[in-house]
């Protein structure tokens, strides 16, 4: 099939109805065509992309509102009506040119299937009819039939979802640092968000006082199941953050099956949008895990330091997602956010970095957000306590950076109120 284009709309007006929140459902080359022309039309919301059959059930655990199908990502009829018979959304399915009479109508059987397309469509045209039909199946006032990951601890309705993989090739870069300051500032936003950890060892229960070595990842493992990571997470006390603890040592990690099994990562993102995380930050500490890591996300935090080393670090892994992995993610171009953390005077500046980056690639991404070096970290630290509060720096950083990682979940799904930020910061002792 053709890359799919159209005129990008005007974002809705603010008594507009709310996105259709989607799932696009294709093969890798394609899904990632159909998702780039869908997130740029402000009438949808795409909550994911799935490439397979497998992954299309899983994905379907999140309750989207609609779907578009690429039906030739199923062996057969009997596998896509097993799939979607007890879907409650919509659905346009696009089918090949050959399919015959009778395999449309089977697939027009399929309660949830508004209309098959055959052949080539016209983008353009099937998008407006695509969002005409979504909404007017809706219930009364324009809102969406299926409120997705909507928490009642925390009176929040979200619209999108995310899976942030806060990562870099390169050691001691902030990695950490960076993962829990935005876990905290999803936080202060009222957003359920699960922080996980994957380093080997992890250091977390030494940097966070109340956090212990277990239950951890390998709690889920031996249950992968909405259960199963309700009793493996630990919540901070004082900051109120879920946290899933990672590996005790580099043997433990070694025994995890990252990219397959039902403990997989790809699995465990499906599993905590079960369980009503609307934000997933997973801090890839550990180099094993990454690939596999960046194949459960949808979003990539790309921390680095404004050095020689960094700026080659960051070009390795734009290497990485962009040519190495190219289809085996959900992370677009436009979700690669660049984070220097640790400028000084005696460092390059942040934009020289970016140009130097962009020398090399021009798809090299642009900055996000720029963190400089400050002591509170480290006194911080040295307390115990998160950073994110007694750093000026690293606080205001992760505010824009949250912004644009989640523009859909932490800038719209708020239904408590209208400030950005909503908790104020825990009294330390």
């Amino acid at each position: 099939m053709m890359t799919p284009t159209w005129n990008t709309p005007s974002a809705p007006a603010p008594d507009a109805a709310p996105p259709v929140r989607l799932l696009i459902i294709a093969q890798p080359g394609h899904a990632q065509a159909l998702y780039a022309a869908f997130a740029s039309d402000a009438r949808f919301a795409v909550q994911a992309v799935a490439t397979s059959m497998d992954d299309a059930r899983a994905k379907l655990a999140l309750e989207p509102e609609a779907a578009l199908i690429d039906v030739v990502v199923f062996k057969g009829l009997p596998d896509f009506a097993n799939t979607f018979s007890a879907y409650r959304g919509a659905a346009f399915v696009l089918a090949p040119p050959n399919l015959s009479a009778s395999q449309a109508d089977a697939i027009r059987q399929t309660s949830c299937v508004l209309r098959v397309v055959e052949g080539e469509p016209n983008f353009a045209a099937l998008a407006g009819e695509f969002y005409a039909a979504v909404v007017a199946r809706r219930p009364a006032a324009g809102l969406p039939a299926v409120d997705f990951a909507n928490s009642r601890e925390l009176g929040v309705a979200m619209i999108g979802w995310r899976a942030i993989a806060v990562w870099s090739p390169q050691g001691g870069v902030g990695k950490s640092t960076v993962a829990l300051a935005l876990a905290l500032e999803a936080r202060a936003r009222r957003l359920p968000t699960l922080l996980v950890e994957l380093a080997a060892p992890d250091m977390t229960p030494l940097i966070l006082d109340g956090i212990l070595p277990e239950p951890n990842l390998l709690t889920w493992r031996a249950a992968p199941t909405v259960d199963g990571l309700r009793s493996a997470v630990q919540v901070h006390r004082k900051t109120g953050l879920h946290i899933l603890v990672g590996f005790r040592d580099p043997v433990a990690l070694g025994s995890y099956e990252a990219q397959t099994g039902p403990a997989a990562l790809t699995n465990l993102a499906y599993t905590a949008a079960q369980a009503g995380y609307g934000i997933l930050i997973l801090d890839v500490s550990a180099p094993e895990i990454a690939p596999a890591a960046l194949s459960a996300a949808n979003t990539l935090v790309l921390v680095a330091r404004p050095d020689t080393p960094g700026v080659y670090s960051a070009l390795q892994a734009v290497h990485l997602v962009k040519d190495v992995m190219a289809g085996q993610h959900a992370i677009p171009p436009e979700a690669i956010y660049l984070v220097v953390n640790r400028a000084r005077d005696t460092t390059l500046r942040p934009e020289e970095m970016v140009r130097w980056g962009k020398d090399e690639r021009r798809d090299f991404p642009a900055l996000a957000a720029s963190i400089a070096d400050d002591a509170n970290v480290e006194l911080a630290v040295n307390r115990r306590e998160p950073a994110y509060y007694g750093s000026d720096a690293l606080r205001g950083a992760a505010f824009s950076l949250a912004g644009l990682t989640a523009r859909s979940v932490l800038d719209v799904g708020i239904t408590t109120g209208s400030l950005p930020r909503l908790l104020p910061p825990p009294v330390w002792r």
